[in-house]
């Protein structure tokens, strides 16, 4: 995978250690399968803990994989405030408000 620091100019590769662990509160890496942000915490949801309650797993082909509900999502995007964060909050609430089958709306709470 060849990951390294994608902030810092001199792509310094990624070395684990434990001081190194518990210094940081996030990592942003490039590697050769794409981009990995590794966050401490999330704006608008709190730290792992948090996160891991307002998460569901989702399947793919590789495994499975936990993401944030959509309602974390949403409650992420409007604490970040961000333009990107304010157009993107359009499509979530649409997906969100957009009917089921069976004629309900989605209610996800978590």
């Amino acid at each position: 995978m060849h990951p390294y620091h994608r902030l810092v100019g001199k792509k310094l590769p990624l070395e684990l250690a434990d001081e190194l662990c518990t210094r940081l509160k996030n990592m942003y890496l490039q590697s050769d399968l794409g981009t990995l942000n590794c966050l401490g915490e999330i704006l608008g949801i709190g730290d792992f803990d948090k996160v891991a309650e307002r998460s569901i797993t989702v399947s793919f082909p590789f495994g499975d994989c936990r993401v944030l509900s959509l309602d974390a999502l949403i409650a992420s995007k409007e604490a970040a405030g961000r333009n990107k964060d304010t157009h993107a909050l359009r499509f979530l609430r649409a997906i969100k408000d957009r009917p089921k089958p069976g004629g309900s709306t989605s209610s996800q709470q978590t």
